[in-house]
């Protein structure tokens, strides 16, 4: 026989493991009532940020394109051969990726050597206009 401790004869211990134990046994339960929340965007909400695939409604043109890419090359350059902070070389490389990635689509993966360069201590290789070649592979596809 079990020992017993709370002196009562031991009628608790077989009761609690009986496993046929009712819902409704006096524990307690919370019921809530279906919760729905408020839209929080309107139907016809849109992001304006162009994402490969979903292009703005009014097409930009191949010149105005080939000017941002170039200037973000050239930008990216002198940034590559006059600083050389680690934080800067990391915003390099993430703005680069981003406007490659929304720029060209699936083609801007072409763009992670520069991180790979950036990270291996090759900073100097990442001079290169990888937008600017990116771009021309772009059009010739």
């Amino acid at each position: 026989m079990p020992n017993n401790d709370r002196g009562d004869g031991g009628d608790h211990i077989d009761r609690a493991d009986d496993g046929d134990r009712d819902s409704d046994d006096g524990g307690l339960s919370l019921k809530l009532p279906p919760i729905r929340l408020p839209s929080l965007f309107p139907e016809n909400f849109r992001i304006l940020w162009p994402a490969p695939g979903e292009g703005p409604r009014r097409r930009v043109s191949k010149r105005a394109v080939l000017a941002a890419v170039l200037l973000f090359d050239i930008v990216d350059a002198v940034l590559a051969l006059t600083v050389d902070s680690s934080a800067v070389v990391g915003v390099r490389v993430v703005g680069g990726a981003l406007v490659a990635a929304t720029t060209f689509g699936t083609l801007g993966v072409g763009y992670v050597w520069e991180a790979v360069a950036a990270l291996a201590g090759f900073g100097e290789l990442t001079v290169a206009p990888t937008l600017t070649a990116l771009f021309v592979v772009h059009l010739l596809r």
